[in-house]
């Protein structure tokens, strides 16, 4: 231990190690001279506009604003040690449709929070634009956007519908009064076998002053297996010449639908209507009709109908 102290004491009395000490005494009275002088950083702070009772931002000002901060490097340094990111509270705003907060107006409310040694400038702010507007409601219909795909061989017993299929929007009164639906996500869902009623959230409003009673739907989505029913249904002769007295061949047509299990029993003959029409048929040159149905039950799809047209004979 002696022989590394001898080697301590002849190594301070080289000139290399004076020469070291000179730098370090050097560069600590650099430093106290940089701390001591003005500098000027940019700081971001948060800023809370607060609007009158009875009114609501059309759109919300920034929150966010970024002045200059000036002042010795030790007041600086002190406050970010500290973490100190004051608040800027604005809440004095008139009930005036369109105003202003001036750039001084927040320094001097930014200042207040400060200690005294450091100093607020908003040299890039000419002032915050504020608009306001009477707060608004009311009751407008979801319309739902989906993929929803029933399984194979089964089908919506009715469409997918909302619960509930409308909302209460608030907002601002001019934005309120222009908006006449609201959308959900997509809900996407495919080869369902039973019943269900999965959630879907409503889209965003892009306004952040705009809110709704609830963002969180249900969807209920009914299936059930389908099946094919045929009937034969008359053919009813319409709009033709009253000095004609036509015969038609088939006077019956095919019906094929698709129906659900649950309504097949349901489905009979008396529920469709089908019709020869006449009024586009030049009797002189042609000997067929078109044969359309005028009447089908809600709850079948897929109708088919065999044959499409019709012979007629006619008998002067």
């Amino acid at each position: 231990m002696q022989v590394d102290i001898d080697k301590i004491k002849a190594f301070l009395q080289t000139d290399r190690a004076i020469l070291m000490g000179c730098i370090g005494i050097a560069l600590i009275v650099w430093l106290f001279m940089k701390m001591s002088q003005t500098h000027e950083t940019e700081i971001p702070l948060i800023v809370n506009f607060t609007a009158p009772d009875d009114k609501i931002f059309a759109t919300r000002p920034d929150s966010i604003i970024k002045p200059k901060i000036s002042g010795t490097g030790w007041a600086l340094f002190r406050r970010y040690i500290t973490a100190q990111r004051p608040v800027i509270n604005v809440d004095d705003l008139s009930s005036l449709p369109t105003q202003t907060v001036s750039a001084s107006e927040l320094e001097t409310l930014i200042q207040r929070q400060l200690p005294t040694q450091l100093r607020a400038g908003l040299r890039s702010y000419q002032f915050v634009n504020i608009q306001l507007d009477d707060k608004a409601q009311k009751r407008i219909p979801l319309v739902i956007r989906r993929k929803i795909r029933p399984a194979p061989q089964y089908q919506f017993v009715v469409p997918p519908r909302l619960e509930p299929d409308s909302v209460t929007i608030y907002g601002p009164k001019t934005l309120i009064d222009t908006t006449k639906s609201w959308t959900t996500e997509l809900l996407e869902i495919s080869d369902i076998k039973e019943d269900i009623k999965p959630r879907v959230t409503l889209n965003p409003h892009p306004n952040s002053e705009v809110s709704f009673d609830t963002t969180q739907i249900v969807c209920d989505i009914k299936v059930e297996q389908f099946t094919e029913k045929t009937l034969e249904v008359d053919i009813q002769i319409i709009n033709a010449p009253d000095t004609l007295l036509l015969t038609i061949h088939p006077s019956k047509i095919k019906i094929t639908c698709r129906v659900g299990l649950s309504n097949y029993d349901k489905v009979d003959k008396t529920q469709f209507a089908a019709v020869a029409d006449f009024r586009k048929v030049n009797v002189n040159n042609s000997n067929y009709a078109p044969v359309k149905i005028t009447r089908v039950p809600d709850f079948v799809k897929n109708t088919d109908v065999q044959p499409k047209d019709v012979e007629f004979i006619i008998s002067r």
